[in-house]
C-alpha cells in the first residue's frame, strides 16, 4: 500500500501543472458525489488531490506556463525501485505533455521535476507534440504532431535524452501524417494514430515497422482520423484478465474502437449509444481489469467502458468543485495501486479508483417464493449483503464476495442461501420444485443493505452503502 509521505511527495512531483487545493474547499454540493472515483485518504495525502497552473509557474520562477497540456503517462521505473523494500513501490514517474511550450514536464525524485525541450533545438526541439506513452526500462516516447514523426526519448533514471527522430512527413509507409498519440505494450511495440493517414502504425524496439492496418472510411471497422490510443497484451504483469487489445477514438472524436493487436475489427461503439448527441474523445487508457476509460473534453467527463466495450458510467461535469472538470485531456492510470492522474486545460487531478452502486431493488418472487436483488457496479468489487427482518435481527448474509462491473443479481430463499440465476431458471420450469429444493421466505417486510468496496488501494479507507426493502406476502 502507498505510504503517505511517498504520496504526498508523489502528487508534489508528477502532477505537471501544479497548485495543491484541498478536497471539499470549492464548489462542494452535498447531492454530488460520484464514487467510481474516490479521493485518496487524508493520511496519504494531507487533502490535496488537485493542482493548478499556479504551482508550476512558482516552482519554474515563471520558466514554464501551462499552455495546451494534453499527454500523459505513469511508470513505475525500474532504475528506481529496490527489491528489499515495498514502501517504495508507489514512487512512480510522471510525464505530462505541455504542447503550447513544447515541453515534457517529468519528476527526476520524488520532490523535484524536470523539463525535456525548454532548451532544444534543431532534430531534438519538439512541435506541438501530444500523446506520450512510456515503460518501466525509461523508454519514453512522443507523438511530435507538428514535426510528423514519433520521438524516443531514455530515462536512465533521472534525466530525459534524446534517442532518435522515427518517420517524418508523408503518407508512405513508415512516415506520419499529424500523428496524434502513441502506446506502448508489455513487448516494447508501439502503436502510433497515424491520423493524417488514417490509419495504425506499430514500431518494433529496434524502431522499425512491424506491422500497420487502417482503411479509410467511416464505417465500422475503418478509420477516420484516428486520435488517442491505448493498448493491453498478454505480457503485461498488472493485468487481471491478461487480454490482448487496441482500444482507439476516432471518428472526429466520436467513437471508440476496439481491434485486436493485428488490426482485426472487434467493436465499436459511438457517443449516441451511451446517450451523448455529442463530445469530444481525447486520451483514453486501460486499467488492471482492462476497464477503458476515456476523457471527454466537451461533456467535462471521464466515460467508462468494460473490457467488451460495454458503457459503465460517465464520472465529473463542469466546474472547478470536487469531482469536476475543466476540458479533462490525458489520463494514467498506475494499474497496480489503481492510481488514476487526469491532466485538465489548466490543472491536473489524482484520484483512487473506488467503486460506485446504482439502482439497488429488491422484488418478491411468489412463485418460488425466493427475493431477487438487482443493482449495478461500475467496477469490481467486494460485496457484503445484510437482512434485517421487520421483527428481528440483523443478519450478514454473505461477506466480501467478489462481484464484476454490470449489471447484477442476487437470489435469496428463506434461509437465506444464495441461488444462481441458472438454477431459478431450472426450478421455475419444474413441477413441485420449490417445495423439494428451496425454503420459501415468511411473510413479512425484509430490509436489505448491500456494502460495496474497492479491491484497489482505496479499499480500506472507502465503501459504499445502499439500501432497499421488500415486503413478503
Amino acid at each position: 500500500m502507498p505510504t503517505s509521505t511517498a504520496i504526498n511527495k508523489l502528487i508534489t512531483a508528477i502532477l505537471p501543472l501544479l497548485l495543491f487545493q484541498p478536497a471539499n474547499s470549492i464548489g462542494s454540493d452535498d447531492k454530488y458525489d460520484p464514487t467510481t472515483l474516490v479521493f485518496p485518504s487524508y493520511l496519504h495525502t494531507m487533502g490535496i488531490q488537485k493542482a493548478t497552473k499556479t504551482h508550476l509557474r512558482l516552482y519554474t520562477k515563471n520558466r514554464v506556463k501551462v499552455r495546451d497540456p494534453q499527454g500523459i503517462a505513469v511508470v513505475r521505473l525500474k532504475s528506481w525501485d529496490d527489491p528489499s523494500k515495498e514502501k517504495d513501490d508507489d514512487e512512480v514517474t510522471g510525464y505530462g505533455v505541455n504542447s503550447g511550450e513544447n515541453v515534457i514536464v517529468y519528476n527526476t525524485s520524488m520532490t523535484s521535476l524536470s523539463f525535456y525541450g525548454l532548451n532544444a533545438t534543431g532534430l531534438q526541439a519538439l512541435n506541438k507534440p501530444m500523446g506520450i506513452a512510456a515503460n518501466e526500462s525509461g523508454d519514453v516516447y512522443v507523438a511530435d504532431t507538428g514535426n510528423h514523426r514519433i520521438v524516443r526519448l531514455k530515462n536512465p533514471k533521472k534525466h530525459l535524452k534524446f534517442v532518435r527522430a522515427i518517420g517524418g512527413k508523408g503518407s508512405l509507409v513508415g512516415q506520419f501524417l499529424n500523428p496524434i498519440d502513441v502506446a506502448l505494450d508489455s513487448q516494447g511495440m508501439v502503436y502510433v494514430s497515424d491520423t493524417g493517414n488514417h490509419r495504425i502504425q506499430i514500431i518494433r524496439p529496434d524502431n522499425k515497422l512491424h506491422h500497420w492496418f487502417g482503411k479509410q472510411g467511416v464505417a465500422d471497422g475503418q478509420l477516420w482520423h484516428p486520435t488517442g490510443i491505448a493498448v493491453t497484451d498478454g505480457g503485461e504483469r498488472w493485468s487481471y484478465y491478461k487480454d490482448s487489445f487496441i482500444a482507439l477514438v476516432d471518428l472526429d472524436h466520436t467513437r471508440i474502437q476496439k481491434f485486436s493487436l493485428d488490426g482485426e475489427f472487434l467493436k465499436a461503439i459511438r457517443l449516441k449509444d451511451f446517450g451523448y448527441t455529442s463530445g469530444y474523445l481525447a486520451y483514453l487508457v486501460i486499467d488492471y481489469y482492462s476497464n477503458i476509460w476515456i476523457t471527454d473534453t466537451k461533456n467535462h467527463q471521464i466515460h467508462k467502458f468494460d473490457r467488451q466495450l460495454n458503457y459503465l458510467t460517465s464520472f465529473g461535469r463542469k466546474g472547478t468543485g470536487d469531482k469536476e472538470f475543466e476540458e479533462p485531456r490525458g489520463i494514467a492510470v498506475f494499474r497496480r495501486f489503481g492510481q488514476v492522474f487526469v491532466a485538465e486545460k489548466e490543472s491536473a487531478q489524482y484520484y483512487w479508483i473506488g467503486t460506485d452502486v446504482f439502482d439497488f431493488r429488491g422484488e418478491w418472487n411468489s412463485g418460488l417464493g425466493t427475493i431477487e436483488l438487482s443493482f449495478f457496479l461500475t467496477e469490481p468489487s467486494f460485496v457484503t449483503l445484510y437482512v434485517e427482518p421487520s421483527d428481528g435481527d440483523k443478519t450478514e448474509v454473505f461477506s466480501k464476495r467478489q462481484f464484476f462491473s454490470g449489471q447484477q443479481s442476487i437470489y435469496l430463499d428463506g434461509n437465506w442461501k444464495r441461488w444462481s440465476k441458472s438454477q431459478i431458471e431450472h426450478l421455475s420450469k419444474e413441477s413441485n420444485g420449490v417445495s423439494r429444493k428451496m425454503v420459501p421466505i415468511s411473510p413479512g417486510e425484509y430490509h436489505f443493505k448491500l456494502k460495496v468496496e474497492p479491491t484497489y488501494s482505496s479499499y480500506q479507507y472507502f465503501d459504499k452503502m445502499v439500501e432497499c426493502s421488500v415486503v413478503v406476502e
